[in-house]
């Protein structure tokens, strides 16, 4: 049954209709919950989609503050945006669960893909950062039987196609910071298996899924050699992945969406790395019909 409007606030504009903070795990409340962007046109057919899900080293800050923008402009280009929140540390979202709650909400959504009127087998993700890292998890770690969770919508496969911005791919190439030991839950010396597990390019098997991976190169706080040893890992088994490099770009630090100054914006806010996300969607969960 199609949510009511008026129950969850859907924006009357001319641009993407927005369905706020629909539930996809009712046990942990607003933590788990989701902004819906649909194209403003209407359509018969199924729209390919795209799970977005925001960055901030696993602690902060929230759908809407981070990612709107660009579940906005996927909408505008003509795809289904689904902007999840998902707990956070240290409020639960310690890893595994971070990594369960985006698959309940890739589970939620496959199975309600006809009240968005979606394709369920044609789901991409995109996420930036931590985000970049847990939609990297989705892509190539369905698999694993700790990391699948007990949502109400059951266990889900893998997304079909991944856009991560600077995420971390191996966990075991970090010093140990706070935000990496909060949420793996201890040091490499502690719990070495957890950054194993923890790390996306450790669960790459032959029939992985595309990746586009966008990385500044004078990224200093998620290095870019996650993402080149992301690409070569992929490539080993057959999947076709792409890594658009942004020269000098930083992990904040880049420039701004007209192309002009550099500004506190993300590496793939640029207009460069738009048209290879768009390109990269339309190339394997599009074309938007």
């Amino acid at each position: 049954m199609r949510f009511l409007a008026i129950a969850f606030g859907v924006a009357a504009c001319t641009g993407p209709r927005v369905t706020n903070d629909v539930t996809y795990d009712d046990r942990f409340g607003a933590q788990t919950t989701m902004d819906v962007y649909e194209p403003a046109d209407d359509t018969p057919t199924p729209r390919p989609a795209v799970l977005v899900i925001h960055g901030g080293s696993w602690r902060t800050p929230t759908k809407r503050s981070s990612m709107a923008a660009d579940a906005e402009r996927l909408a505008d280009a003509g795809y289904v945006a689904f902007n999840i929140d998902y707990r956070l540390v240290p409020d639960g979202g310690e890893f595994p669960h971070a990594v369960q709650d985006c698959f309940c909400a890739l589970a939620y959504i496959r199975a309600h893909a006809a009240d968005w009127n979606i394709d369920p087998a044609r789901i991409a993700g995109m996420g930036y950062s931590a985000g970049g890292h847990l939609g990297s998890m989705l892509a190539v770690a369905a698999a694993d039987p700790v990391i699948a969770p007990d949502c109400a919508a059951g266990t889900t496969g893998p997304l079909v196609a991944m856009v991560s911005g600077a995420g971390p791919q191996d966990m075991r190439l970090f010093p140990q910071v706070a935000a990496v030991t909060e949420f793996v839950g201890g040091t490499k010396a502690e719990v070495p298996e957890r950054y194993i597990q923890a790390s996306p390019i450790t669960h790459v098997v032959a029939g992985a899924p595309p990746f586009l991976m966008i990385h500044g190169t004078g990224d200093i706080v998620v290095n870019i050699e996650h993402s080149r040893d992301m690409r070569a890992a992929l490539r080993a088994v057959g999947t076709d992945a792409r890594l658009l490099e942004i020269p000098g770009g930083g992990h904040l630090f880049n420039r701004d969406v007209d192309g002009g100054d550099y500004s506190l914006v993300t590496a793939n806010e640029s207009p460069e790395a738009w048209a290879a996300t768009i390109d990269f969607l339309d190339r394997t969960i599009g074309p938007v019909r």
